[in-house]
């Protein structure tokens, strides 16, 4: 049986549908919200999400459901 990588080592998980909906899973805090630009730490890493109208619609413990025009990701070490 094989279990998924971010269960075992805590990774977090993004899930992109379009370019409007951002689904992110196993982070550990928000750092920066505005309507331009969301950052949030993993445990490695921060990820950055830019875009325009941006907006959290979920923010749970866990996961994280972000909205609007999103137009770019990085991932910042």
């Amino acid at each position: 049986m094989q279990i998924a990588r971010d269960v075992t080592e805590g990774s977090f998980l993004l899930r992109m549908i379009g370019r409007e909906q951002v689904w992110l899973e196993n982070y550990k805090s928000l750092l920066t919200y505005t309507d331009r630009q969301i950052i949030v730490s993993a445990k490695k890493l921060k990820i950055e999400i830019s875009g325009c109208n941006m907006r959290i619609d979920y923010y749970g413990t866990v996961e994280m459901k972000i909205e609007g025009l999103i137009e770019d990701i990085h991932f910042i070490e």
